[in-house]
């Protein structure tokens, strides 16, 4: 990780909050409430699927149609109460952030999750006192596939790209990053261990625990 590091950005669910199997079990879940129960290799399958490839695959394997936005939409719903009710935190998460802030280090986070259901959930960790910046990707209107997302979101935070660094699990956001000239730290996280060795390719250090950190 870069020592010149003036901003730590991080994605939430699945780098700092151990959630993303909550959003993965939503596919399945909108399976049965279309009346079709899947297999357990189906289930295993749809586990593994980012929104986008999800939609394809009802498509294709059970002929529903439906949208990203429709399928966010419902997604979101059931999100609320868990993230309200409290979902764990990735291990080392909480004191890494604190060590962050004690060094100077901007804290930021950059997600996916609508702000809205962010600010629950960080809320409910506790986090929010250890961050600086919380942005969604429909703030800054960009995805975090898109380098210009980073461009964007490291001019608002006033520092340099080459002076931040990514903590993310999710292979199309450590591209992202890596495009615009970002630092990489991926964290490891079951749903992403299909895409285990092109992680590794596209990040500077693999993680399983922040406590791996200085």
């Amino acid at each position: 990780m870069k020592n010149s590091m003036k901003a730590a950005i991080f994605d939430m669910d699945g780098t700092l909050l151990d959630s993303m199997g909550c959003w993965r079990r939503l596919n399945s879940a909108f399976v049965r409430a279309m009346g079709i129960e899947p297999t357990p290799e189906e289930e295993q399958e749809m586990y593994t699927m980012s929104g986008m490839m999800v939609i394809s695959y009802f498509k294709d394997k059970y002929g529903i149609e439906s949208d990203f936005a429709t399928l966010c939409e419902k997604a979101c719903e059931q999100m609320e109460p868990i993230y309200a009710s409290g979902v764990p935190l990735k291990p080392g998460a909480a004191d890494y952030l604190r060590r962050l802030r004690e060094r100077g280090v901007k804290c930021v986070i950059a997600t996916a999750t609508p702000a809205r259901l962010a600010l629950i959930a960080l809320n409910r960790t506790n986090l929010v006192k250890d961050l600086d910046f919380i942005f969604s990707i429909d703030m800054i209107g960009r995805q975090k596939s898109d380098p210009e997302f980073f461009d964007r979101l490291c001019a608002l935070i006033g520092e340099k790209r080459e002076d931040c660094v990514m903590f993310e699990d999710s292979l199309y956001a450590m591209q992202g990053a890596r495009a615009a000239g970002l630092g990489v730290i991926g964290i490891t996280d079951d749903t992403n261990a299909a895409d285990r060795e092109s992680i590794r390719a596209a990040c500077d250090r693999l993680i399983d625990s922040f406590d791996e950190l200085a």
